[in-house]
Protein backbone atom coordinates (compact mmCIF):
# COMPACT_ATOMS: atom_id res chain seq x y z
CA UNK A 1 0.00 0.00 0.00
CA UNK A 2 2.32 2.25 0.62
CA UNK A 3 4.11 2.03 -2.77
CA UNK A 4 0.45 1.94 -3.91
CA UNK A 5 -0.27 5.74 -2.28
CA UNK A 6 3.19 7.46 -3.25
CA UNK A 7 2.78 6.61 -7.18
CA UNK A 8 -0.94 8.35 -7.28
CA UNK A 9 0.12 11.45 -4.71
CA UNK A 10 3.34 11.53 -7.44
CA UNK A 11 -0.45 11.77 -10.04
CA UNK A 12 -2.12 14.21 -8.24
CA UNK A 13 0.22 16.85 -6.18
CA UNK A 14 1.60 19.49 -8.25
CA UNK A 15 4.87 19.18 -7.90
CA UNK A 16 6.24 20.31 -11.39
CA UNK A 17 5.83 24.05 -11.86
CA UNK A 18 2.08 23.76 -10.21
CA UNK A 19 1.13 20.45 -12.09
CA UNK A 20 1.21 16.79 -11.20
CA UNK A 21 3.95 14.81 -12.92
CA UNK A 22 1.90 12.84 -15.07
CA UNK A 23 -1.83 11.69 -15.29
CA UNK A 24 -3.23 8.60 -14.86
CA UNK A 25 -6.97 8.02 -16.30
CA UNK A 26 -9.28 5.64 -15.30
CA UNK A 27 -7.72 2.57 -17.00
CA UNK A 28 -4.15 3.40 -15.27
CA UNK A 29 -6.30 3.29 -11.89
CA UNK A 30 -7.82 -0.30 -12.37
CA UNK A 31 -4.45 -1.58 -14.01
CA UNK A 32 -2.65 0.05 -10.98
CA UNK A 33 -5.00 -1.55 -8.16
CA UNK A 34 -5.45 -5.12 -9.75
CA UNK A 35 -1.55 -4.93 -10.23
CA UNK A 36 -1.06 -4.50 -6.78
CA UNK A 37 -3.46 -7.27 -6.04
CA UNK A 38 -2.30 -9.79 -8.81
CA UNK A 39 1.30 -8.73 -6.16
CA UNK A 40 -0.16 -9.40 -2.49
CA UNK A 41 -2.38 -12.22 -3.60
CA UNK A 42 0.42 -14.00 -5.36
CA UNK A 43 3.21 -12.90 -3.08
CA UNK A 44 0.73 -14.39 -0.06
CA UNK A 45 0.37 -17.30 -1.55
CA UNK A 46 4.15 -17.57 -2.64
CA UNK A 47 4.89 -17.12 1.06
CA UNK A 48 2.71 -19.41 3.09
CA UNK A 49 3.70 -22.29 0.42
CA UNK A 50 7.63 -21.35 0.68
CA UNK A 51 6.91 -21.97 4.88
CA UNK A 52 5.35 -24.85 3.90
CA UNK A 53 7.78 -26.35 1.24
CA UNK A 54 11.17 -24.44 0.37
CA UNK A 55 11.89 -23.69 4.32
CA UNK A 56 10.93 -27.27 5.36
CA UNK A 57 13.18 -28.55 2.91
CA UNK A 58 15.78 -25.98 4.18
CA UNK A 59 15.60 -27.10 7.91
CA UNK A 60 15.11 -31.09 7.05
CA UNK A 61 18.89 -30.38 4.66
CA UNK A 62 20.47 -29.09 7.42
CA UNK A 63 19.38 -31.05 10.40
CA UNK A 64 20.27 -34.05 8.05
CA UNK A 65 23.63 -32.55 6.27
CA UNK A 66 24.83 -31.70 9.67
CA UNK A 67 24.90 -35.29 10.77
CA UNK A 68 26.48 -37.04 7.93
CA UNK A 69 29.95 -38.17 8.16
CA UNK A 70 30.58 -37.93 4.66
CA UNK A 71 31.86 -34.17 3.35
CA UNK A 72 31.66 -35.38 -0.08
CA UNK A 73 27.94 -35.82 0.32
CA UNK A 74 27.29 -32.43 2.58
CA UNK A 75 29.27 -30.26 -0.45
CA UNK A 76 26.95 -32.35 -3.47
CA UNK A 77 24.09 -31.44 -1.69
CA UNK A 78 24.38 -28.06 -0.51
CA UNK A 79 25.36 -27.10 -4.27
CA UNK A 80 22.42 -28.61 -5.85
CA UNK A 81 19.69 -27.16 -3.46
CA UNK A 82 21.32 -23.83 -3.09
CA UNK A 83 21.68 -23.71 -7.30
CA UNK A 84 18.51 -24.99 -7.87
CA UNK A 85 16.46 -22.68 -5.36
CA UNK A 86 18.14 -19.58 -6.72
CA UNK A 87 16.46 -20.80 -10.08
CA UNK A 88 13.52 -20.04 -8.21
CA UNK A 89 14.02 -16.99 -7.21
CA UNK A 90 11.58 -14.14 -8.29
CA UNK A 91 13.68 -11.37 -8.14
CA UNK A 92 16.59 -12.91 -10.98
CA UNK A 93 13.15 -14.48 -12.87
CA UNK A 94 12.29 -10.88 -13.22
CA UNK A 95 15.42 -9.01 -13.87
CA UNK A 96 16.41 -12.19 -16.71
CA UNK A 97 13.34 -11.12 -18.01
CA UNK A 98 13.93 -7.22 -18.46
CA UNK A 99 17.46 -7.63 -19.93
CA UNK A 100 18.58 -8.26 -23.41
CA UNK A 101 20.59 -11.35 -21.92
CA UNK A 102 20.49 -15.14 -22.68
CA UNK A 103 18.07 -15.79 -19.32
CA UNK A 104 19.87 -19.99 -19.03
CA UNK A 105 23.33 -18.22 -19.50
CA UNK A 106 22.57 -15.38 -16.76
CA UNK A 107 20.36 -17.34 -14.16
CA UNK A 108 22.47 -20.36 -14.94
CA UNK A 109 25.76 -18.11 -13.93
CA UNK A 110 23.93 -16.66 -10.86
CA UNK A 111 22.85 -20.17 -9.94
CA UNK A 112 26.54 -21.60 -9.76
CA UNK A 113 27.80 -18.62 -7.93
CA UNK A 114 25.19 -19.37 -4.77
CA UNK A 115 25.75 -22.95 -4.93
CA UNK A 116 29.46 -22.93 -4.17
CA UNK A 117 29.24 -20.05 -1.77
CA UNK A 118 26.55 -22.31 0.13
CA UNK A 119 28.84 -24.99 0.06
CA UNK A 120 32.00 -22.67 1.17
CA UNK A 121 29.20 -21.08 3.93
CA UNK A 122 28.61 -24.36 5.26
CA UNK A 123 32.06 -26.14 5.41
CA UNK A 124 32.71 -22.43 7.91
CA UNK A 125 30.09 -23.61 9.85
CA UNK A 126 31.52 -26.84 10.42
CA UNK A 127 35.48 -26.14 10.56
CA UNK A 128 34.06 -23.32 13.30
CA UNK A 129 35.74 -20.34 11.36
CA UNK A 130 35.91 -16.62 11.91
CA UNK A 131 33.04 -15.39 9.50
CA UNK A 132 35.05 -11.83 9.39
CA UNK A 133 37.75 -13.23 8.05
CA UNK A 134 36.35 -15.31 5.08
CA UNK A 135 34.18 -12.17 4.27
CA UNK A 136 37.70 -10.13 4.15
CA UNK A 137 39.16 -12.68 2.13
CA UNK A 138 36.28 -13.26 -0.86
CA UNK A 139 35.57 -9.81 -0.66
CA UNK A 140 39.68 -8.99 -1.61
CA UNK A 141 39.15 -11.68 -4.90
CA UNK A 142 36.08 -9.67 -5.91
CA UNK A 143 37.92 -6.57 -5.70
CA UNK A 144 41.24 -8.12 -7.63
CA UNK A 145 39.01 -9.68 -9.92
CA UNK A 146 36.67 -6.25 -10.61
CA UNK A 147 40.25 -4.33 -11.17
CA UNK A 148 40.69 -6.80 -14.24
CA UNK A 149 37.10 -5.52 -15.45
CA UNK A 150 38.08 -1.76 -14.81
CA UNK A 151 41.05 -1.63 -17.17
CA UNK A 152 38.63 -2.66 -20.07
CA UNK A 153 36.63 0.41 -21.37
CA UNK A 154 33.88 -1.83 -23.02
CA UNK A 155 33.65 -4.02 -20.14
CA UNK A 156 33.65 -1.34 -17.34
CA UNK A 157 30.41 -0.21 -18.49
CA UNK A 158 28.96 -3.33 -17.09
CA UNK A 159 30.45 -3.30 -13.52
CA UNK A 160 27.25 -1.69 -12.01
CA UNK A 161 25.37 -4.72 -13.32
CA UNK A 162 27.69 -7.41 -11.97
CA UNK A 163 27.16 -6.06 -8.57
CA UNK A 164 23.43 -6.25 -8.85
CA UNK A 165 24.20 -9.92 -9.57
CA UNK A 166 24.52 -10.68 -5.80
CA UNK A 167 21.94 -8.28 -4.89
CA UNK A 168 18.94 -9.99 -6.94
CA UNK A 169 20.31 -13.15 -5.65
CA UNK A 170 18.74 -13.69 -2.10
CA UNK A 171 14.90 -12.86 -1.75
CA UNK A 172 11.39 -14.49 -1.07
CA UNK A 173 12.78 -17.53 -2.14
CA UNK A 174 16.24 -18.11 -1.10
CA UNK A 175 16.54 -16.53 2.46
CA UNK A 176 13.84 -18.77 4.44
CA UNK A 177 15.97 -22.29 2.59
CA UNK A 178 19.89 -20.56 3.16
CA UNK A 179 18.34 -19.44 7.03
CA UNK A 180 16.66 -22.40 7.82
CA UNK A 181 20.11 -24.54 6.26
CA UNK A 182 22.10 -22.68 8.20
CA UNK A 183 20.39 -22.28 11.08
CA UNK A 184 20.17 -26.64 11.45
CA UNK A 185 23.87 -26.80 10.24
CA UNK A 186 24.52 -24.30 13.01
CA UNK A 187 22.72 -26.11 15.80
CA UNK A 188 24.15 -28.96 15.89
CA UNK A 189 28.15 -28.54 14.38
CA UNK A 190 28.64 -24.58 15.21
CA UNK A 191 30.34 -23.69 17.64
CA UNK A 192 28.26 -20.28 18.62
CA UNK A 193 24.68 -21.69 17.44
CA UNK A 194 23.21 -18.09 17.39
CA UNK A 195 25.95 -16.47 15.47
CA UNK A 196 26.16 -19.17 13.21
CA UNK A 197 22.87 -19.16 12.05
CA UNK A 198 23.40 -16.17 9.93
CA UNK A 199 25.99 -15.23 7.92
CA UNK A 200 25.01 -17.82 5.05
CA UNK A 201 23.19 -15.16 3.52
CA UNK A 202 25.58 -12.99 3.21
CA UNK A 203 27.96 -15.23 1.79
CA UNK A 204 25.71 -16.52 -0.67
CA UNK A 205 25.52 -12.80 -1.94
CA UNK A 206 29.57 -13.39 -3.11
CA UNK A 207 29.36 -15.81 -5.45
CA UNK A 208 27.57 -14.27 -8.08
CA UNK A 209 29.52 -11.79 -8.28
CA UNK A 210 32.23 -13.35 -8.80
CA UNK A 211 30.70 -15.68 -11.21
CA UNK A 212 29.34 -12.82 -13.24
CA UNK A 213 32.61 -11.13 -13.29
CA UNK A 214 34.52 -13.91 -14.48
CA UNK A 215 31.67 -14.42 -17.44
CA UNK A 216 32.23 -11.14 -18.68
CA UNK A 217 36.39 -11.22 -18.37
CA UNK A 218 35.40 -14.41 -20.87
CA UNK A 219 33.38 -12.21 -23.19
CA UNK A 220 35.20 -8.79 -23.22
CA UNK A 221 32.72 -7.33 -25.37
CA UNK A 222 29.94 -7.45 -23.13
CA UNK A 223 26.53 -8.31 -22.81
CA UNK A 224 24.39 -6.59 -25.69
CA UNK A 225 22.53 -2.83 -24.75
CA UNK A 226 19.56 -2.84 -22.97
CA UNK A 227 16.16 -2.26 -24.33
CA UNK A 228 13.40 -0.06 -22.55
CA UNK A 229 9.85 -0.53 -22.76
CA UNK A 230 8.10 2.91 -23.46
CA UNK A 231 4.41 2.36 -21.64
CA UNK A 232 1.96 4.37 -22.30
CA UNK A 233 -1.36 5.24 -20.74
CA UNK A 234 -3.96 2.32 -20.68
CA UNK A 235 -6.59 3.20 -23.37
CA UNK A 236 -9.33 0.27 -22.71
CA UNK A 237 -9.94 -2.79 -20.19
CA UNK A 238 -8.69 -4.88 -23.27
CA UNK A 239 -5.25 -3.34 -22.77
CA UNK A 240 -5.01 -4.23 -19.12
CA UNK A 241 -5.62 -8.35 -19.82
CA UNK A 242 -3.51 -8.43 -22.80
CA UNK A 243 -0.86 -7.48 -20.91
CA UNK A 244 -1.48 -10.12 -18.66
CA UNK A 245 -1.88 -13.13 -20.86
CA UNK A 246 1.30 -12.04 -22.72
CA UNK A 247 2.82 -12.10 -18.81
CA UNK A 248 1.27 -15.30 -18.27
CA UNK A 249 1.86 -17.26 -21.35
CA UNK A 250 4.78 -18.06 -23.96
CA UNK A 251 5.59 -16.70 -27.31
CA UNK A 252 8.52 -17.21 -28.94
CA UNK A 253 11.45 -18.84 -28.09
CA UNK A 254 12.85 -15.45 -25.67
CA UNK A 255 9.45 -14.88 -23.79
CA UNK A 256 8.44 -18.58 -21.71
CA UNK A 257 5.90 -16.74 -19.85
CA UNK A 258 5.30 -17.49 -16.15
CA UNK A 259 3.26 -20.31 -16.54
CA UNK A 260 6.65 -22.37 -17.65
CA UNK A 261 9.35 -20.37 -16.45
CA UNK A 262 8.38 -21.26 -12.56
CA UNK A 263 7.46 -24.70 -13.08
CA UNK A 264 10.90 -24.82 -14.87
CA UNK A 265 12.47 -23.07 -11.68
CA UNK A 266 10.55 -25.31 -9.07
CA UNK A 267 10.73 -28.96 -10.09
CA UNK A 268 14.30 -29.18 -10.29
CA UNK A 269 14.17 -28.96 -6.49
CA UNK A 270 11.29 -31.25 -5.77
CA UNK A 271 13.24 -33.78 -7.96
CA UNK A 272 16.93 -33.49 -5.92
CA UNK A 273 15.52 -32.92 -2.48
CA UNK A 274 13.33 -36.09 -2.65
CA UNK A 275 15.88 -38.18 -4.36
CA UNK A 276 17.65 -37.38 -1.17
CA UNK A 277 15.37 -37.76 0.62
CA UNK A 278 14.40 -41.15 -0.33
CA UNK A 279 17.96 -41.96 0.49
CA UNK A 280 18.78 -40.38 3.72
CA UNK A 281 16.03 -38.86 5.40
CA UNK A 282 12.66 -41.15 4.93
CA UNK A 283 9.70 -38.52 5.83
CA UNK A 284 5.84 -40.19 6.26
CA UNK A 285 3.57 -39.76 3.31
CA UNK A 286 1.66 -37.31 5.15
CA UNK A 287 4.78 -34.99 5.31
CA UNK A 288 5.81 -35.89 1.89
CA UNK A 289 2.39 -34.52 0.68
CA UNK A 290 2.44 -31.19 3.07
CA UNK A 291 5.94 -30.39 0.86
CA UNK A 292 4.24 -31.36 -2.18
CA UNK A 293 1.01 -29.05 -1.05
CA UNK A 294 3.59 -26.40 -0.20
CA UNK A 295 5.55 -26.92 -3.69
CA UNK A 296 1.82 -26.24 -5.37
CA UNK A 297 1.26 -23.12 -3.26
CA UNK A 298 4.80 -21.72 -4.31
CA UNK A 299 3.86 -22.35 -7.87
CA UNK A 300 0.68 -20.79 -8.09
CA UNK A 301 1.63 -17.83 -6.05
CA UNK A 302 5.16 -16.97 -8.30
CA UNK A 303 3.24 -17.85 -11.81
CA UNK A 304 0.48 -14.59 -10.09
CA UNK A 305 3.14 -12.39 -8.53
CA UNK A 306 5.62 -12.56 -11.50
CA UNK A 307 2.31 -12.09 -14.10
CA UNK A 308 1.77 -8.70 -12.01
CA UNK A 309 5.17 -7.51 -11.85
CA UNK A 310 5.30 -7.88 -15.78
CA UNK A 311 2.54 -6.84 -16.74
CA UNK A 312 1.63 -3.70 -14.87
CA UNK A 313 4.09 -3.05 -11.94
CA UNK A 314 7.42 -2.83 -14.16
CA UNK A 315 5.68 -0.68 -16.87
CA UNK A 316 4.40 1.25 -13.72
CA UNK A 317 8.11 1.95 -12.41
CA UNK A 318 9.21 2.95 -15.59
CA UNK A 319 6.14 5.62 -15.99
CA UNK A 320 7.05 7.06 -12.67
CA UNK A 321 10.13 6.80 -13.66
CA UNK A 322 10.58 9.01 -16.74
CA UNK A 323 8.06 11.29 -14.60
CA UNK A 324 10.79 11.75 -12.07
CA UNK A 325 12.95 12.62 -14.98
CA UNK A 326 11.42 15.49 -16.53
CA UNK A 327 11.00 17.35 -13.14
CA UNK A 328 13.38 20.38 -12.74
CA UNK A 329 14.61 20.66 -9.83
CA UNK A 330 16.96 17.43 -9.29
CA UNK A 331 17.08 17.38 -5.21
CA UNK A 332 13.11 17.21 -5.23
CA UNK A 333 13.91 13.80 -7.70
CA UNK A 334 16.54 12.43 -4.74
CA UNK A 335 14.16 13.48 -2.19
CA UNK A 336 11.22 11.62 -3.61
CA UNK A 337 13.74 8.67 -4.15
CA UNK A 338 14.69 8.62 -0.42
CA UNK A 339 11.03 8.38 0.38
CA UNK A 340 10.40 5.80 -2.06
CA UNK A 341 13.46 3.54 -0.22
CA UNK A 342 12.28 4.52 3.38
CA UNK A 343 8.73 2.42 2.13
CA UNK A 344 9.84 -0.13 -0.14
CA UNK A 345 11.88 -2.06 2.69
CA UNK A 346 8.63 -2.51 4.56
CA UNK A 347 7.65 -4.82 0.81
CA UNK A 348 10.36 -7.04 0.94
CA UNK A 349 9.14 -10.55 2.22
CA UNK A 350 12.05 -11.68 3.05
CA UNK A 351 12.93 -8.80 5.75
CA UNK A 352 10.57 -9.64 7.81
CA UNK A 353 11.84 -13.58 7.83
CA UNK A 354 15.43 -12.33 8.92
CA UNK A 355 13.70 -9.54 11.21
CA UNK A 356 11.94 -11.99 12.76
CA UNK A 357 14.85 -14.62 13.03
CA UNK A 358 17.14 -11.79 14.37
CA UNK A 359 14.90 -10.98 17.38
CA UNK A 360 14.32 -14.77 18.44
CA UNK A 361 18.41 -15.39 17.69
CA UNK A 362 18.84 -12.20 20.28
CA UNK A 363 16.04 -13.43 22.83
CA UNK A 364 13.91 -10.13 22.20
CA UNK A 365 16.94 -7.40 23.03
CA UNK A 366 17.19 -6.63 19.28
CA UNK A 367 13.74 -5.66 18.50
CA UNK A 368 12.03 -6.14 15.28
CA UNK A 369 11.24 -2.28 14.73
CA UNK A 370 14.80 -1.23 15.20
CA UNK A 371 16.09 -3.52 12.60
CA UNK A 372 13.43 -2.19 10.28
CA UNK A 373 14.60 1.08 11.38
CA UNK A 374 17.86 0.92 10.15
CA UNK A 375 17.10 -0.83 7.51
CA UNK A 376 14.74 1.61 5.98
CA UNK A 377 17.53 4.61 6.29
CA UNK A 378 19.58 2.40 4.59
CA UNK A 379 17.20 1.71 1.88
CA UNK A 380 16.32 5.05 1.50
CA UNK A 381 19.47 6.53 1.13
CA UNK A 382 20.79 3.78 -1.35
CA UNK A 383 17.79 4.45 -3.84
CA UNK A 384 18.98 8.62 -3.09
CA UNK A 385 22.53 7.97 -4.05
CA UNK A 386 20.85 5.91 -7.17
CA UNK A 387 19.18 8.60 -8.66
CA UNK A 388 22.56 10.90 -7.64
CA UNK A 389 23.95 8.70 -9.98
CA UNK A 390 21.46 8.49 -12.52
CA UNK A 391 21.10 12.08 -12.83
CA UNK A 392 24.89 13.49 -12.48
CA UNK A 393 26.42 10.26 -14.59
CA UNK A 394 29.63 9.06 -11.96
CA UNK A 395 30.62 5.49 -11.77
CA UNK A 396 29.14 3.53 -9.40
CA UNK A 397 32.77 2.45 -8.15
CA UNK A 398 33.38 6.10 -5.91
CA UNK A 399 30.11 4.58 -3.71
CA UNK A 400 30.88 0.32 -3.73
CA UNK A 401 34.62 0.90 -3.10
CA UNK A 402 34.85 3.16 -0.21
CA UNK A 403 31.30 1.65 0.88
CA UNK A 404 32.80 -2.20 1.13
CA UNK A 405 35.95 -1.42 2.26
CA UNK A 406 34.30 1.04 5.18
CA UNK A 407 31.77 -2.16 6.32
CA UNK A 408 34.85 -4.66 6.14
CA UNK A 409 37.24 -2.00 8.62
CA UNK A 410 34.05 -1.82 10.81
CA UNK A 411 33.88 -5.97 11.50
CA UNK A 412 36.75 -5.04 13.75
CA UNK A 413 34.61 -3.09 15.62
CA UNK A 414 31.12 -4.56 15.79
CA UNK A 415 30.13 -7.71 17.48
CA UNK A 416 30.26 -11.03 15.68
CA UNK A 417 26.50 -11.38 15.76
CA UNK A 418 25.82 -7.97 14.41
CA UNK A 419 28.54 -8.70 11.58
CA UNK A 420 26.89 -12.12 10.75
CA UNK A 421 23.34 -10.03 10.60
CA UNK A 422 24.50 -7.35 8.55
CA UNK A 423 25.99 -8.80 5.71
CA UNK A 424 22.29 -11.17 5.83
CA UNK A 425 20.13 -7.93 5.69
CA UNK A 426 22.04 -6.64 2.85
CA UNK A 427 21.10 -9.64 0.86
CA UNK A 428 17.81 -9.70 1.62
CA UNK A 429 17.02 -5.89 1.50
CA UNK A 430 16.75 -6.57 -2.43
CA UNK A 431 13.89 -8.32 -3.55
CA UNK A 432 11.36 -8.29 -5.66
CA UNK A 433 10.22 -5.00 -4.85
CA UNK A 434 13.64 -3.61 -5.78
CA UNK A 435 13.57 -5.31 -8.96
CA UNK A 436 9.97 -4.46 -10.19
CA UNK A 437 9.49 -1.32 -9.01
CA UNK A 438 12.85 0.61 -8.08
CA UNK A 439 15.05 -0.65 -10.91
CA UNK A 440 12.80 0.55 -13.91
CA UNK A 441 12.26 3.85 -11.84
CA UNK A 442 15.88 4.18 -11.83
CA UNK A 443 15.81 3.53 -15.78
CA UNK A 444 12.81 6.62 -16.56
CA UNK A 445 14.90 8.41 -14.88
CA UNK A 446 18.13 7.92 -16.35
CA UNK A 447 16.17 7.88 -20.21
CA UNK A 448 14.39 11.23 -18.96
CA UNK A 449 17.32 12.72 -17.58
CA UNK A 450 19.50 12.24 -20.56
CA UNK A 451 17.38 11.67 -23.49
CA UNK A 452 18.66 8.44 -24.22
CA UNK A 453 17.55 6.29 -26.80
CA UNK A 454 14.92 3.36 -25.96
CA UNK A 455 18.12 0.96 -26.62
CA UNK A 456 21.53 1.91 -25.08
CA UNK A 457 24.20 0.28 -23.37
CA UNK A 458 24.66 3.41 -21.12
CA UNK A 459 21.84 2.26 -19.21
CA UNK A 460 23.95 -0.56 -17.42
CA UNK A 461 26.22 2.78 -16.40
CA UNK A 462 24.26 4.64 -15.46
CA UNK A 463 20.77 2.81 -14.02
CA UNK A 464 22.09 -0.30 -13.18
CA UNK A 465 23.81 -0.65 -9.39
CA UNK A 466 20.40 0.27 -7.64
CA UNK A 467 19.94 -3.02 -6.35
CA UNK A 468 23.83 -3.60 -5.05
CA UNK A 469 23.48 -0.21 -3.53
CA UNK A 470 20.07 -1.01 -1.79
CA UNK A 471 22.30 -4.45 -0.74
CA UNK A 472 25.41 -2.31 0.38
CA UNK A 473 23.87 0.32 2.52
CA UNK A 474 21.97 -1.68 5.35
CA UNK A 475 24.99 -3.79 5.96
CA UNK A 476 26.32 -0.16 6.96
CA UNK A 477 23.70 0.45 8.99
CA UNK A 478 23.24 -2.57 10.95
CA UNK A 479 27.12 -2.47 11.62
CA UNK A 480 26.83 1.03 13.25
CA UNK A 481 23.41 -0.31 15.14
CA UNK A 482 25.88 -3.25 16.61
CA UNK A 483 28.29 -0.20 17.56
CA UNK A 484 25.69 2.04 18.80
CA UNK A 485 23.81 -0.94 20.85
CA UNK A 486 27.75 -2.16 21.74
CA UNK A 487 28.73 1.34 23.50
CA UNK A 488 24.88 1.78 25.02
CA UNK A 489 25.45 -1.77 26.76
CA UNK A 490 28.97 -1.03 28.10
CA UNK A 491 27.36 2.12 29.50
CA UNK A 492 24.89 0.53 31.23
CA UNK A 493 27.10 -2.03 32.85
CA UNK A 494 29.54 1.42 33.78
CA UNK A 495 26.55 3.09 35.80
CA UNK A 496 24.94 -0.57 37.51
CA UNK A 497 28.43 -0.90 39.12
CA UNK A 498 28.60 2.12 40.27
CA UNK A 499 25.17 1.80 41.60
CA UNK A 500 25.69 -1.23 44.01
CA UNK A 501 29.51 -0.36 44.09
CA UNK A 502 30.19 -0.32 48.30
CA UNK A 503 33.23 1.25 50.09
CA UNK A 504 33.68 -2.20 52.23
CA UNK A 505 33.75 -3.87 48.95
CA UNK A 506 37.47 -4.12 48.74
CA UNK A 507 38.36 -5.13 52.74
CA UNK A 508 36.07 -8.00 51.78
CA UNK A 509 37.94 -8.74 48.90
CA UNK A 510 41.31 -8.45 50.37
CA UNK A 511 40.13 -10.32 53.46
Amino acid sequence: MPMIVIVILLSVVPFNNGTAMYALNGFDYFALFFGAFLLVVGLAIFQTGTFEGLTKVGQYMGNSLSSQPKYFVIVVFSFLLGALITCAEPSIIIVSSQIEINSFLLIGSIAVGVGVFVVIGVIRITQHASLKVWYLFFYLIVFLLICLIAVDDTSRKFLPFIFDAGGITTGSATVPFILALGTGIAIARGKHPHEDSFGLVGMASIGPIITMTILLLVNRSGFDPYKIENPNAYADIGGVFGDIVRALLPSGATHLGSLIEVGMALAPILLIFFIYEAIYIKLPKAEILRLINGFIMSYIGLVIFLTGVGAIMSPFGTRVGMALGAVSSDWLIIGICFVIGLVTIVCEPAVHVLTTQINEASDGYIKKSTILFALSIGVGAAIALSAIRSIFNFNIMYIIVPGYFLSLALMFATPNLYTAMAFDAGGTASGPMSVSFVLPMIIGITKSKHNLPIESVEYYTQSFGVVALIAMMPILTIQLLGVYLQVKKLIQLRVTRGVIADPNDAQIIHF
